[in-house]
């Protein structure tokens, strides 16, 4: 009976601060243990997020090994969910492991579902956020407030220290931060990583590439080059505890390409930039509109995805497509699918059948091809909300 009472509260504290302490209590009674501990491998590190009849030195860790090291006297079983648990007896009963493994495997449901949650909320308030900053990049700046503006804004998007760098020849000077994480380094030296995204045009995600490692060991997440290199050029450094989600990567992207655009058509074309942006200003807030209520009413996706696009003026037309192409989702330019049929081809995610792709051909109308860049951007934007939100329902 006090067995089965274990088992009753260890499922009913699912979730709840005390699961993993009830987890605990049950480990010892199984195992004959008088100390315990739970390590768990979360973001590059191993944490202990647990401990009983033990105090640990620190509670993170680069590697397994350095943990095992300091509990050289515990035994250690590896369950699911990247956990590992370490203690003083052993397992004699099959049926426990298996009841700990199924406990794990629900509490990582029950952590992805919160996350992709989270995911949505935040989702939601960057493209709200992302409207502000294309309302504020639409009016003439000089080139200080543009990247004030863009500083700050990218802080409060992404929930992190925003650190601005200035291109000098081959040193990048710091020159303003906000956040409560600074990075102590007044200048960096540019080199072939650095160099090409600002040539090349791209954000840097830290984690994707293998170099910079003193730049990861300061939390540098994610670097976002602004300008060029025969003008003006800068770095933003964004520097946060934890690491970019898989479904912010795109949102980096989106983010990146649209303060770019707005950089080239401020200080770079020298275009009378006041009368050209009013309209498309407009129409790119009327998008930020319907992906908000993609994101706050997730019915209908699949209709509601074409139909933001159809909204565009510059879209001519759109058309389903059978799927000619082993291509991931995203959206894709002619020349890189080498079809001159189609101007640009999104493949997406089918909303009935997750595990089915779709594509659908786009063409622009003629006095509107000189926007593709644009509206390349802003169909990553709409493409990258579709499949988040369609991810959360799962």
């Amino acid at each position: 009976m006090q067995y089965i009472k274990k088992i009753l509260e260890l499922v009913s504290s699912l979730g709840t601060p005390s699961f993993h302490s009830q987890l605990g209590e049950l480990i010892k009674t199984e195992t004959k243990s008088t100390k315990v501990v739970f390590i768990r491998y979360i973001e590059d590190m191993f944490i202990i997020f647990d401990a009983q009849g033990v105090v640990p030195k620190k509670l993170e860790y680069i590697n397994l090994d350095e943990a095992v090291q300091e509990f050289d006297q515990l035994n250690m079983f590896e369950f699911s969910f990247n956990t590992y648990i370490l203690c003083d007896g052993e397992f004699e009963d099959y049926e426990v492991i298996e009841l700990l493994n199924r406990s794990f495997e629900k509490e990582e449901d029950l952590y992805e579902k919160n996350r992709l949650e989270t995911v949505i909320d935040r989702l939601s308030y960057q493209l709200s956020a992302i409207k502000e900053l294309v309302l504020s990049l639409s009016e003439p700046l000089n080139e200080e407030s543009f990247i004030e503006i863009v500083q700050s804004t990218i802080s409060e998007l992404l929930f992190s220290s925003a650190i601005t760098y200035k291109v000098n020849a081959m040193k990048a000077n710091k020159i303003s931060n906000i956040g409560y994480i600074d990075l102590d380094i007044d200048s960096i030296k540019m080199d072939e990583i650095l160099i090409s995204s600002i040539e090349m045009k791209y954000a840097l995600i830290m984690e994707d590439i293998q170099e910079l490692e003193y730049l990861k060991e300061k939390k540098v997440k994610s670097i976002i080059p602004i300008g060029e290199l025969d003008n003006e050029a800068y770095l933003i450094m964004v520097i946060r505890d934890t690491k970019i989600d898989p479904e912010e990567k795109l949102f980096v992207e989106a983010i990146f390409r649209i303060i770019q655009h707005f950089y080239i058509k401020q200080f770079v074309e020298l275009i009378d930039f006041k009368e050209q942006i009013t309209m498309k200003t407009l129409r790119i807030l009327q998008v930020f509109d319907n992906l908000l209520d993609i994101v706050k009413n997730p019915v209908n996706l699949e209709k509601k995805f074409i139909e933001t696009i159809n909204y565009l003026s510059e879209v001519h037309n759109v058309s389903s497509r059978k799927l000619a192409h082993d291509l991931p989702v995203g959206v894709y330019s002619n020349r890189e699918i080498n079809d001159i049929d189609c101007d640009m081809m999104i493949v997406y995610t089918c909303e009935e059948n997750s595990s089915n792709m779709k594509e659908i051909c786009i063409n622009i109308s003629e006095n509107h091809k000189e926007n593709y860049l644009e509206l390349l951007n802003i169909m990553t934007l709409i493409l990258e909300s579709y499949e988040t939100v369609l991810e959360s329902k799962k």
